[in-house]
């Protein structure tokens, strides 16, 4: 059995038969949504990190301290990690490009990604959201940390195999020219945030993919004033009308998805 349980932002656990594999795990800043409790991020098997930008990697060490669970990231993952007093010889094992994981019950393959380009239009509404709600300390802050977490060129997807299931799974909306993504997914877990017509520009991506479900996360508020909560109505609306036969998920926080 294969349960998918998201936890807010790019935060996935995955259970594969009782195995506990926890994917870019965050807690929200914004304290308006739920907030899990320690213990749900650390008592897992294995994590795994998509790639080193503050809400993917930032609360780490603190997970890292609290488990003997191994840690799965990009030589920067690695770097970033060291300076922050990780014993990263000992709990981060580095992964690379096109590398395949054979664990005991399932199997990890890594894709070259990229990190989403934001158009111009949402910058400059998030700018004048900053400006109108007065919030311009708070956004300091977050670009203190966005400087500090600097993605580098090291991004990755991965795909799981268990099961007879492929589910993939981006922490980040950009697609690497460079990679050849596997096609027919079972399962195609992506971030829903990052441009404004993040509807038109997904389309041509889940036509290349092909997966027969979607879904969605990084779609919450998950650190004011820089994000805000999508609608997703749209989406999936116009995916109803494109691709019938696919199904979309926009998933509750907590709640299991059993994938059959």
């Amino acid at each position: 059995m294969i349960n998918i349980t998201w936890y807010g932002t790019a935060t996935i656990l995955m259970e594969i038969d009782g195995t506990k594999l926890l994917f870019d795990p965050f807690f929200r800043m914004n304290k308006k949504l739920e907030h899990p409790k320690l213990e749900e991020f650390t008592r897992v098997d294995y994590i795994f990190n998509t790639h080193p930008h503050f809400d993917h990697l930032c609360d780490l060490p603190l997970i890292l301290k609290n488990t003997d669970a191994q840690l799965y990231g990009t030589p920067t993952a690695y770097l970033r990690l060291e300076t922050q007093g990780v014993d990263v010889e000992k709990q981060v094992v580095i992964i690379h490009n096109k590398e395949i994981l054979e664990m005991e019950n399932f199997s990890i393959k890594t894709h070259q990604s990229k990190h989403i380009d934001n158009n111009l239009s949402i910058v400059l509404l998030t700018a004048l959201k900053v400006l109108f709600t007065f919030q311009i300390h708070k956004a300091y802050k977050l670009l203190k940390l966005h400087n500090k977490y600097r993605m580098g060129g090291d991004i990755v997807a991965f795909e799981i195999n268990a099961q007879n299931k492929t589910i993939l799974i981006f922490g980040s909306a950009g697609i690497s020219n460079k990679a050849k993504l596997p096609k027919n997914v079972d399962v195609l877990i992506w971030p829903f945030q990052g441009r404004t017509n993040m509807t038109k520009y997904f389309l041509p991506i889940i036509k290349k993919i092909g997966p027969k479900t979607v879904i969605l996360d990084h779609f919450d508020n998950a650190f004011p004033p820089i994000t805000e909560h999508i609608n997703t109505d749209k989406f999936v609306k116009t995916m109803a009308k494109k691709f019938p036969d696919m199904k979309v998920i926009v998933p509750k926080y907590h709640e299991k998805i059993e994938i059959i």
